[in-house]
């Protein structure tokens, strides 16, 4: 049986998809797993309101479509389900499956709080000039013995150039380390030679300051079981006491009973 293919897809439509996909729609993009694939999932309320910002209208289709209301952009997200841009879907209701494994929805239809997969990938053309660049850099890589040799040995000085800058990176590295461990036991707290190399900085940052003296990091204060115990049975010592008196309190206070007018009249 031979499949169908899928519906010839709108200009207009398929604008609104890349839009929709694009960073500029706001629009979240959650993963999770489809027909034992890995896909990328929203929810309908986020296209409604992608569909209703300035952005939106200021775009070419936006243009071209008008205005949209919350129930008209609603309406135009669902036409776009019969030409397969992306599929309704929910997650399953058995609570031991994770909550990104996707299930069809029998019913096709478009509504803001429901879960959608993409099956439209916009277009392909940056994907293709990569795997075209990736596939050139191979080729010059194999036929490097074929390389003119002025280039050969450019590329040979750049290689070495390279090799030398990680090398004295690394000796930089391991003198530092060995300056502090020295400061460390004369003068302490010990002091570091660019104290920021390693640090998530820019790369100028890293070497500023020149030096600094080490910041040991502050201790975090641990409860200790035996105290918290102890202050719990103090306080279960506090309520025991509080209920005892209101008990005496209240058994001095109540009102004489016939058994305790019998017990006089036999004294």
């Amino acid at each position: 049986m031979e499949k169908t293919a899928p519906p010839e897809r709108p200009k207009n439509l398929c604008q609104v998809a890349d839009y929709l996909l694009s960073p500029q729609s706001g629009v979240k993009k959650r993963d999770g797993v489809f027909n034992d694939s890995r896909v990328i999932y929203f929810r309908g309320k986020g296209a409604v309101n992608a569909l209703l910002k300035d952005e939106f209208r200021a775009t070419a289709v936006g243009k071209e479509i008008g205005e949209l209301t919350r129930e008209s952009a609603a309406q135009l997200l669902g036409s776009m389900i019969p030409h397969q841009f992306f599929l309704k879907v929910e997650r399953p209701s058995d609570p031991e499956m994770p909550k990104n494994m996707l299930q069809l929805v029998q019913y096709q239809s478009f509504g803001e709080d429901g879960i959608f997969v993409w099956r439209y990938e916009g277009s392909q053309l940056r994907t293709h000039l990569m795997a075209g660049l990736l596939l050139l850099i191979v080729l010059a890589g194999v036929m490097f013995p074929l390389w003119p040799v002025p280039l050969r040995l450019g590329v040979w000085y750049l290689s070495v150039g390279v090799l030398i800058l990680l090398g004295l990176f690394f000796a930089m590295a391991i003198v530092r380390l060995i300056l502090f461990v020295i400061t460390w036991v004369v003068l302490k707290p010990g002091v570091w030679i660019f104290p920021n190399l390693f640090e998530d900085v820019g790369f100028v940052d890293s070497f500023i300051p020149l030096w600094g003296w080490h910041e040991p990091e502050a201790p975090v204060e641990k409860k200790s079981t035996k105290k918290i115990q102890a202050g719990e049975e103090a306080q279960a010592e506090v309520e025991t006491q509080v209920i005892s008196e209101e008990v005496a309190e209240k058994v001095t206070k109540r009102r004489p009973m016939v058994e305790d007018a019998a017990d006089e009249d036999v004294l």
